[in-house]
Parts: structure tokens; C-alpha cells; sequence
């Protein structure tokens, strides 16, 4: 039973348009995970797939629309760890920053095999105009749904709509130095500081004046 069910998912693949370019995509990832960008290549991926190389070409139009999708992927796994943690309960806004602050850095994100794909393509950023494109939109989601927080949060405290943007640029370059660092010294020590620090901004940015 089990076998049928496993011939009939790998058919499905085989034949779904939708599905395969997923697999392809996911397969880019873990290649990425495993051995880097430098590395990449349209034959690894397609036996990591399990496909024929000609489905590479078919999907994508080349190895920078591929990578690109691959960190569309990495980065929507984070959008998603961060949506779940905020959706899990009613939450005050403050409680509702520090989950999405933590959201980041669970053991998922925080493995060397999915922080090295983000860092690579990061540095492929700096060389691919198109993959660049896509960091710069991803970071902007990212980044929307961090002010939506503070956006709340200044309302609660009546703090002037200019005090968000300059705690959410502290942030956001706190977070990704946080990535950075852990991937350098692996201190789970300075995440909290990093987060705490975060917080921290906040109340400086946003006094709490009930207090």
C-alpha cells in the first residue's frame, strides 16, 4: 500500500507542471545547502530532483531564474515562521515584536545549511541584478510586516509616525547583523543580546509614558 501510494506521488510529479517546478526549486535549495553557489549547477540540481537535465531548461530560462526562486523559498519559510508565531494567540504589540523578533532564529533558521543558502545568496546579490531585485523586494515584505508592529505600538503610546522608521532600520540591520554573526561565532548568548537590544530600541524610539 505504502509503495502504491508512493508510485502514484512520484507520477503525479512527474506529470503536474506545478509540482515538478516546486521539486526543481526545492532540490536548488539543498544543493545550495550543501555544497554553495559556487557550485551550483543545472546537472546537480536535476539529479538532486531526480529528473532529466532537459526539465531545468523546460522550468526555468536559466540558472539566475532558478536562484531566484531558491530564495524566494528560503525566504518565504521565514515569512511563514514569522505569520504562524504572531497568528497563535491574541498578543499585545510589545509581545507581538519580541515573537516576531524570535521567529528568526529557531534551530531551522539558525542551521548552518539554511543560513549559508540566505548568506550565498546574498553575496550573489552583489553580481546578478535579478536576484538583487528580488532580495531588495523580500526584505521590503519583511520588513512592511515588522512597522505594521511599531505602527501599532505608536499608536498605543502616541509616538510620531517618523519614530517608526528610524527603529525599524535600527532593527532590521540588527537582525541581519545577527545572522551574520551567529553563521561567524555560533554565541547564542549574543542573539539575546541582539534581541534584547532590539527591544530596547524600541523603548528608546517609543517611550512607554504610562510608565
Amino acid at each position: 500500500m505504502a509503495q502504491e501510494k508512493a508510485a502514484q506521488q512520484k507520477a503525479k510529479k512527474i506529470y503536474d507542471p506545478e509540482l515538478r517546478r516546486e521539486e526543481i526549486i526545492k532540490a536548488a535549495f539543498l544543493c545550495l545547502s550543501e555544497e554553495g553557489y559556487a557550485k551550483l549547477s543545472a546537472r546537480k540540481v536535476a539529479a538532486r530532483a531526480e529528473m532529466a537535465l532537459g526539465h531545468i531548461s523546460y522550468h526555468f530560462k536559466d540558472m539566475n531564474e532558478l536562484l531566484v526562486e531558491a530564495y524566494k523559498y528560503a525566504s518565504h519559510q521565514l515569512y511563514e515562521a514569522t505569520r504562524a508565531g504572531l497568528v497563535a494567540e491574541p498578543r499585545t504589540s510589545m509581545v507581538q515584536l519580541e515573537v516576531f523578533l524570535r521567529s528568526g532564529f529557531t534551530a531551522t533558521f539558525l542551521d548552518r545549511s539554511y543560513l549559508s543558502v540566505r548568506i550565498d545568496l546574498w553575496s550573489a546579490s552583489l553580481f546578478q541584478e535579478d536576484i538583487a531585485d528580488t532580495e531588495r523586494k523580500l526584505y521590503a515584505i519583511y520588513r512592511e510586516r515588522l512597522v505594521e508592529i511599531l505602527r501599532r505600538i505608536a499608536e498605543e503610546r502616541e509616538v510620531g509616525a517618523e519614530r517608526i522608521e528610524k527603529a525599524a532600520d535600527a532593527i532590521m540591520a540588527m537582525l541581519d547583523g545577527l545572522w551574520l554573526d551567529w553563521q561567524r561565532r555560533r554565541n547564542m548568548k549574543a542573539i539575546e543580546h541582539g534581541i534584547s537590544a532590539c527591544l530596547d530600541l524600541v523603548a528608546f524610539y517609543m517611550p512607554d509614558s504610562a510608565r
